[in-house]
């Protein structure tokens, strides 16, 4: 995989987290008694704060390519290119 493939599945799984925890702290909010817009922000509020911590701990990282270079045979590869002399 590419760096930035792993990038983006890092910062993927950074929003899921932070959407499903955002959703279950409204719930939370809203079981406690909270009203609709205390819910809603709390909510909110959570998925902001999980996804900008996330997203600054994963800018600690540096991703590494783990892709194999593509290996070639013994001595100088040739061009069989007509125009070639």
């Amino acid at each position: 995989m590419s760096a930035n493939q792993k990038r983006l599945v890092a910062f993927g799984f950074c929003v899921l987290v932070s959407l499903v925890l955002g959703l279950v702290s409204g719930l939370t909010a809203a079981v406690l008694g909270a009203s609709a817009l205390a819910s809603v922000s709390a909510g909110g509020g959570a998925v902001v704060a999980l996804l900008g911590i996330g997203v600054a701990a994963l800018a600690l990282f540096d991703f590494t390519d783990t892709r194999q270079a593509p290996v070639q045979g013994q001595g100088q590869a040739r061009s069989f290119s007509p125009f070639s002399s």
